[in-house]
C-alpha cells in the first residue's frame, strides 16, 4: 500500500538503461531525488538492465507484442490504483498516457502526459496520430516552455488550462567543475591550442547530423586550426563516416559514437564551441550542459531553443538548415577575444542556474500535492 505521509505516483518510462547517453539519464537523477517526497512506483516499458539498487519499487513489462504490452500495462496501473496511487505520470509514451487516462477516467485520481518538441512537423500513421491527439486531450498536458505549450494549445486545441510548464533540468555542478580546458583537451590526444567545437546528439536527420560535414567544409576553409568531435549514435552515423572520409575530412573530424550521459561532462570541459543544428527539439538538455560548462553554441532557432538562450548568445541562434550561417557564428566564436569569451561564460553559467535539478525538484514534486 501506498505511505500515507508521501503521495503515491505511478511513473511510465519508455526506456531504462543506465549507461544512456539520451536526457532519460537526468530522469533517473530526478526521480532518485523525488523519491524523498514522493512514493514512486516505475513503470518501465523496455530496460537494457534492470535497477540493481533501486530507491524505489519497479516493474519492468515483459511483453513486446503491442496489444499484450498494452493490456499487461493497463492491468499494472490498475493495480496501482487499487492499492492508492492516484498519480499517473508518463514521459513520452502513448501506451503510458493512453492507460494512464483510461484508470483516471474510471477509478479517479489524476494522469499526466510529458511532451516536448514540435510533433506536427512529422508524419505519423493515422492510428498513432488519432492515439497521441487523445492523449494529448485527455490527459494534463506537462511540457518546457511557454512557447511550446501556445504551440501546442493551437495545433491540437488544447485547453491552456490544463498544459502545466515544467522546464527540463540538469545537475550543474557536474559540469561546472572547475576543469582546465587545455588539461581537458589533452585528456583526448587534442592539442591545447586547438579549439574544438563539440556536437553531442542523436545521429539522425531530426538533429541536424546530415548538415554536419557541409559545416566542417566551411569552417576549415576559413581556420584549419579546429577540430570537430561528434559524440553521439544513430542512423546517419555510417553515412556521416563514410562522407567524411570521402570529403578528405578526417583531421577535422572525430568520430566518438556513444557515450553515457554519466560520462558527458568531460567532453564539454574540452569544448571551445558547442553545436546543435537540429531541426526539430523542444527543450534540448544539450545546451543547459553546454551553458552549465560555460561553453557558448549555435544552434538552430527551433522549438523552446530561443526561450531557454540567454541574450548574449541570442546573436549565434541561426535559420535551422542554414549552412553558411552556422559556419559563419562558429567562426565568429572561435575567433571572439579571450575577455569576450570569459564574459559570454559567466553570463552562460549565471542564466543556467534556474534549470539546476535543486530548483526544478520542487516545481515536479508540487505536481502531486
Amino acid at each position: 500500500m501506498v505511505e500515507n505521509h508521501r503521495p503515491g505516483i505511478c511513473y511510465i518510462l519508455p526506456m531504462y538503461d543506465p549507461a544512456t547517453g539520451s536526457h532519460f539519464f537526468n530522469l533517473y537523477q530526478l526521480l532518485e531525488r523525488a523519491r524523498e517526497n514522493l512514493d514512486i512506483f516505475l513503470v518501465i516499458e523496455k530496460a537494457k538492465l534492470l535497477p540493481g539498487n533501486a530507491p524505489f519499487r519497479f516493474y519492468c513489462q515483459r511483453f513486446s507484442f503491442p496489444p499484450l504490452r498494452f493490456g499487461e500495462l493497463l492491468f499494472i496501473l490498475m493495480r496501482e490504483r487499487m492499492r492508492g496511487r492516484r498519480y499517473f505520470y508518463t514521459h513520452y509514451s502513448f501506451y503510458g498516457a493512453l492507460a494512464s487516462w483510461f484508470v483516471t477516467a474510471f477509478f479517479g485520481g489524476v494522469s499526466y502526459y510529458w511532451n516536448c518538441g514540435a510533433p506536427w512537423l512529422y508524419r505519423r500513421s493515422f492510428f498513432e496520430e488519432t492515439v497521441f491527439r487523445f492523449a494529448m486531450r485527455h490527459n494534463i498536458l506537462v511540457t518546457g516552455t511557454a512557447g511550446i505549450a501556445s504551440e501546442y494549445g493551437r495545433r491540437y486545441r488544447l485547453d491552456r488550462k490544463r498544459i502545466i510548464i515544467l522546464p527540463n533540468w540538469i545537475k550543474i555542478l557536474r559540469f561546472d567543475n572547475g576543469h582546465d580546458r587545455g588539461s581537458a583537451k589533452k585528456r583526448f590526444g587534442v592539442d591545447s591550442n586547438r579549439k574544438i567545437v563539440l556536437f553531442v546528439h542523436r545521429l539522425s536527420r531530426r538533429k541536424g547530423a546530415h548538415v554536419i560535414v557541409p559545416v566542417v567544409k566551411s569552417v576549415t576553409g576559413q581556420s584549419k586550426n579546429v577540430i570537430f568531435v561528434i559524440v553521439g549514435d544513430g542512423p546517419e552515423l555510417e553515412r556521416l563516416r563514410l562522407e567524411v572520409k570521402n570529403q578528405g575530412l578526417g583531421r577535422f573530424v572525430r568520430l566518438i559514437g556513444s557515450v553515457p550521459n554519466a560520462e558527458i561532462e568531460n567532453y564539454f570541459a574540452a569544448a571551445d564551441v558547442f553545436f546543435m543544428p537540429s531541426e526539430e527539439e523542444g527543450f534540448p538538455h544539450v545546451l543547459l550542459e553546454a551553458m552549465a560548462a560555460g561553453v557558448p553554441y549555435v544552434a538552430s532557432n527551433v522549438g523552446g531553443v530561443g526561450e531557454i538562450t540567454p541574450p548574449i548568445l541570442q546573436k549565434y541562434i541561426v535559420r535551422s538548415g542554414d549552412i553558411n550561417g552556422f559556419a559563419a557564428k562558429i567562426v565568429e566564436l572561435l575567433t571572439e577575444p579571450t575577455s569576450d569569451m570569459r564574459r559570454t561564460s559567466e553570463e552562460e553559467k549565471g542564466w543556467v542556474k534556474k534549470y539546476d535539478l535543486n530548483k526544478v525538484l520542487p516545481k515536479f514534486i508540487a505536481l502531486f500535492s
